[in-house]
């Protein structure tokens, strides 16, 4: 078991015998994770939750996630000039495909922080797995120009930017579902709440993202647009085509 597993396994126990999480969520990280089910109900009897008591505590809520000055991850950088950058607020979420392992542990935690549900339908990451070893990360870049709020046709838009974060907003009582949005994104890739119809477009959590938090390889980090140029939106067929190329392997597959 690698360091970085084997602390992330020892961080679930704790907050299973903490009573943070349920046996469930326990399990089903630690499958996530690579851990074979037998293993991972091993693990989870290292660390029984503790029985309640006559007056239990309630645990906190999906969303309690402390709230770091800077955001976590973030590299060390002097501050943005003003003429590289339009606000010093235009933050990224940065991913670096060179650490992730396609886990999939951000879209839960993703879906959980927002919706207090473990449901990979409800996140606003996405991880594709185009090809044995090409894992492709989806989500909202927070384009410096965003087309998507000039696309949205309603009064007040439904789609706005944060004024502390410069992050995203969506609006769900406003938002009519029309997907122009999606029409006009450079990434052409939104997801939509399954039942709801309006677009999950990534906040940024406040610049504490859970799904950094989360991330068992430390493969996302939040960074300014100027730190992080490859982040910026580009289509799941750009991205894969690059990742194949820079990893040798574009020679050995062939387009259909």
């Amino acid at each position: 078991m690698s360091n970085s597993l084997n602390e992330r396994i020892v961080q679930l126990q704790e907050e299973l015998r903490q009573g943070r999480i349920t046996r469930r969520d326990f399990m089903r990280y630690a499958t996530l994770l690579g851990v074979s089910l037998g293993a991972a109900e091993v693990l989870a009897a290292c660390a029984p939750t503790p029985a309640p008591t006559s007056t239990p505590k309630p645990p906190p809520p999906p969303t309690a996630l402390p709230q770091p000055t800077a955001p976590p991850a973030a590299v060390e950088v002097s501050p943005p000039s003003a003429v590289t950058i339009s606000m010093a607020k235009d933050w990224q979420l940065m991913i670096d495909y060179d650490r992730c392992s396609g886990c999939r542990v951000c879209e839960l935690e993703c879906a959980k922080f927002h919706y207090g549900v473990i449901n990979p339908a409800l996140s606003r990451v996405r991880i594709f797995k185009v090809y044995p070893g090409i894992d492709v990360s989806m989500f909202c870049r927070n384009c410096i120009e965003r087309p998507c709020i000039d696309a949205c046709p309603t009064t007040p838009k439904a789609i706005s930017r944060n004024e502390e974060t410069g992050a995203n907003l969506i609006d769900p009582k406003v938002c009519t579902g029309c997907k122009l949005c999606l029409e006009n994104c450079k990434a052409q890739h939104i997801d939509f709440h399954p039942t709801d119809n309006y677009p999950l477009l990534c906040d940024l959590c406040g610049l504490n993202p859970a799904c950094v938090a989360a991330c068992p390889e430390g493969a996302l980090s939040v960074v300014p647009p100027t730190m992080a140029p490859d982040t910026w939106a580009e289509p799941l067929e750009q991205v894969t085509r690059e990742l194949l190329e820079k990893r040798g392997m574009a020679v050995y597959i062939k387009e259909a």
